[in-house]
């Protein structure tokens, strides 16, 4: 069967109501058996009113990735911008993720300074210090809204912790970030004068804390940004601007998707409960288990790329300048590479997911994202012997991230299952 034998005019994958209740994933499961690259006409949802090619299997999403060169991360054709989400966004070549190389390598080797082995084991103890307490009055409780109550707060705080973010102000800069990622009443990345007043009050926050941060440097990963020098880089320093989309990116990027992943994996055990008695009768399984929550989670549902030429793809002809996006969820859920790809197993081996990117773009933060699920699984399976779902789950009205607003629980003391 091919695209041809199935109507595809009703698949409008810029239609947010399509991702209100989680990722559709009968919908990519068709898509990878009769579209794996398929061409997006635009609709009346979708933004900058072009179409994109929409390419939905793991082996293609890794051909893409794996090409910088044919599909950039910054632009194409003739478009003076592009970026990795579906619109065409002027900071393209300043986020980090939107950077190409020779650029991109030099400025991610100078943020990754930030990520070393001290912080780290300054962050878990922080963490760790954070997490019990929180999950004891979970449990204490009974039943909680797991977000609010755990999976929000243990992300905010370590990026926070990292970049320097002063505590009484934290609540307040993950309130602005949220604008960015659900589109609770608009069309994916509509600005409308809530979200522009949000992007405002972040902007100006960030340009008082970087202002502190060169004048008077702390141990911590903005610091370090703000004062390091790029060799060969005319300016040797990155730029004010450059320093503003660096500090709102990593604080979303931290906050927003590890805060997901967390939720989802609760989720996941929540449905799977004889997952989440094998991983606390055996933590030896916590690696891979972490592994495979990113893999079920798939935090950020996709990207996107911009053909810099002409060429051949999967038999299709894709002009320079065409939008190309990739969709990690779908990807890892590909058949031909998970077995039993729907079935949520702590010991899958191997588990070559996509859930933290491939290539140049493997996601910096990684390393930082695995520390913080298994220091909030650590205390879970510590304090409670079953976690329920005792209402509706509430998800997040967005294609980028697959993320969870409410997730109410009810957490049993692990005395109470003997």
């Amino acid at each position: 069967m091919s695209a041809v034998d199935v109507d595809l005019s009703d698949v409008d994958l810029t239609d947010l109501d399509r991702f209100s209740g989680g990722f559709p994933h009968s919908v990519f499961t068709m898509l990878r058996r009769v579209a794996p690259v398929w061409w997006h006409a635009p609709t009346v949802h979708t933004p900058d009113g072009e179409g994109f090619w929409s390419v939905h299997r793991h082996a293609d999403s890794l051909a893409v990735m794996h090409d910088p060169e044919t599909f950039s991360s910054e632009r194409g054709g003739n478009r003076p911008y592009g970026g990795t989400i579906i619109p065409d966004l002027p900071a393209a070549g300043l986020l980090l993720n939107m950077m190409d190389d020779p650029r991109h390598q030099r400025v991610r080797l100078l943020v990754s300074k930030g990520f070393g082995a001290r912080t780290i084991a300054l962050l878990e103890a922080e963490l760790d210090r954070r997490t019990r307490p929180l999950v004891a009055a979970a449990l204490e409780r009974g039943e909680c809204d797991f977000v609010a109550a755990v999976a929000a707060e243990l992300p905010m705080q370590a990026i926070c912790f990292l970049l320097g973010v002063p505590e009484e102000d934290r609540h307040q800069v993950f309130e602005w970030i949220e604008y960015s990622f659900d589109f609770r009443d608009r069309d994916a990345f509509e600005a409308t004068d809530a979200v522009v007043e949000a992007q405002a009050a972040l902007f100006e926050y960030g340009t008082r804390l970087i202002a502190t941060k060169r004048r008077e440097p702390a141990d911590d990963l903005l610091s370090i940004v703000a004062h390091a020098t790029l060799p060969d880089q005319d300016p040797p320093r990155l730029r004010e601007e450059e320093l503003q989309m660096f500090f709102s990116l990593l604080f979303a990027a931290g906050a927003d998707t590890t805060r997901n992943a967390i939720a989802g994996g609760v989720l996941a055990f929540a449905q799977f409960p004889d997952q989440y008695g094998a991983l606390a009768a055996d933590r030896s399984a916590m690696a891979t288990a972490i592994e495979e929550i990113v893999r079920w989670t798939h935090p950020a549902a996709h990207n996107r790329r911009t053909a810099t030429r002409d060429v051949t793809f999967r038999n299709h002809t894709i002009r320079a300048g065409d939008k190309v996006v990739f969709w990690e969820a779908s990807a890892n859920r590909d058949e031909a590479v998970f077995a039993d790809p729907f079935r949520f197993d702590i010991r899958r081996a191997p588990n070559p997911h996509l859930g933290f990117g491939h290539g140049v773009h493997h996601c910096l933060g990684a390393s930082l994202a695995r520390l913080e699920l298994r220091v909030v699984l650590d205390a879970l399976l510590d304090a409670a012997g079953a976690v329920t779902i005792t209402g509706p789950v509430e998800w997040a009205r967005t294609n980028k991230h697959t993320g969870i607003r409410h997730l109410p629980v009810r957490l049993a003391p692990r005395a109470a299952t003997g």
